[in-house]
């Protein structure tokens, strides 16, 4: 492969033929590995590795698990994942038992991203970035907070 996907992203060199076949190929990638049970947990464009033809292999899969355990149960997760701003909000919230969804916003962080030519939730701090995705999700902060 001979770039990564942030790069690509960067150089806006992308056609919008190139973006839906980028997220299809995403999306075909996430529903083999979610329905095994495998959580990649820092899906990012840097992660994503992308060639002349535009075919993408997910990498770098060193914070991945298992959904559940050999006993059938919820796997305790931990809420540290790489990158925060493509972190679902359960484990901003430091949620502990997270499934398949945390890598489906990721997918979404990313699809913003191609659309938009740069990060759509940069946060400079975990409650920055709690404020970030309520102010796209449209949900009142003061509400949510109870304020």
């Amino acid at each position: 492969m001979e770039t990564d996907l942030h790069t690509v992203i960067r150089a806006n060199i992308l056609e919008p033929i190139h973006k839906k076949f980028i997220m299809y190929q995403l999306l075909k990638a996430m529903k083999f590995l979610n329905s095994a049970g495998i959580i990649h947990r820092d899906l990012k464009p840097s992660n994503i590795l992308i060639n002349n033809d535009s075919l993408i292999k997910v990498c770098d899969f060193g914070l991945a698990r298992c959904t559940t355990s050999a006993i059938g149960k919820d796997v305790i997760m931990t809420d540290y994942i790489a990158t925060r701003w493509y972190r679902a909000p359960e484990i901003l919230l430091g949620n502990i038992i997270y499934g398949v969804q945390a890598d489906i916003l990721s997918v979404g962080c990313i699809f913003g991203e191609l659309l938009g030519g740069k990060p759509m939730l940069p946060g400079t701090s975990t409650l920055n970035q709690i404020y970030k995705v309520l102010e796209v999700t449209g949900m009142q902060v003061k509400k949510i907070l109870n304020l």
